[in-house]
């Protein structure tokens, strides 16, 4: 072996071995539709797993519900009018909560989910009818889509003061908007929702990160950096989305684990 060779090794050897990731705890939201067989959604629960379940009625299979059980957190879509028999179907997922359209709070039903945990999706203004009606419900999770980057302050002062954890979907990243925003103490509970590969730094808020592949180091680092970061995954059709999914959930739970990979 030639002494450069040598050389190369020595120093092969010497370089220090990347640190395993090893998380306290993760949040990763994943957008699965209820076609989905039950064993396929009993295989996404994880203990940082939020599953958002896209249905196209307010009936679910049994199946399904006995999958939704497995999840520390999940929403259902559903939509008025609510039947008691709607809701008295989740009492055997006590953890899973209605996901809503802000258009149908006053929709016919709705007083059937008594306590049960809500997440509310806005799409266009948010005015201060909305607002009312919004911390009337306190839901544990709202999900804004404006539409448009012409958020006034005000309009954020309204957002910063609703009930629950919020998430601003904006359609394209934020400018010089966030570095004015004088509530800081408010906002710890918004996050910017935003595509793999967008940057927000400008804004230091938390941030919900659209994941598009399959999880690798360089999309792993999002999470050891000092703003609070989760991922969300649309789960669409075909087993490779599926794949994707799985192995989202186990890479962020033997990190939780503290294993070696």
């Amino acid at each position: 072996m030639s002494a450069a060779a040598v050389l190369i090794v020595a120093l092969l050897a010497q370089a220090p071995t990347p640190e395993p990731l090893v998380l306290q705890g993760y949040r990763l939201h994943l957008v699965v539709d209820e076609s989905r067989d039950a064993d396929e959604l009993r295989a996404l629960a994880g203990s940082g797993t939020v599953l958002w379940l896209r249905t196209s009625s307010n009936t679910l299979r049994d199946s399904t519900l006995e999958a939704l059980a497995r999840f520390p957190e999940a929403y259902v879509q559903l939509r008025p009018p609510l039947k008691e028999a709607h809701v008295r179907q989740l009492r055997g997922a006590p953890r899973a909560g209605a996901w809503l359209d802000a258009k149908v709070l006053l929709g016919a039903g709705l007083h059937w989910l008594g306590p049960r945990r809500t997440a509310v999706e806005i799409r266009g203004a948010l005015d201060s009818e909305l607002a009312r009606k919004l911390s009337a419900l306190r839901p544990s999770r709202i999900v804004w889509q404006p539409g448009t980057l012409d958020v006034s302050l005000g309009d954020w002062g309204t957002f910063a003061q609703l009930p629950g954890s919020k998430v601003l979907a904006l359609p394209e990243t934020p400018g010089t908007l966030c570095p004015e925003l004088p509530w800081r103490a408010a906002l710890a509970t918004i996050s910017l929702r935003v595509e793999e590969g967008m940057g927000t730094e400008p804004c230091r808020l938390g941030q919900r990160v659209v994941m598009k592949g399959f999880p690798n180091d360089a999309a792993l680092a999002l999470l050891s950096r000092e703003r609070p970061t989760e991922f969300e995954i649309e789960v669409g059709p075909g087993e490779r989305e599926l794949e994707r999914a799985r192995a989202w959930v186990q890479r962020l739970e033997a990190a939780v684990r503290g294993e070696r990979r």
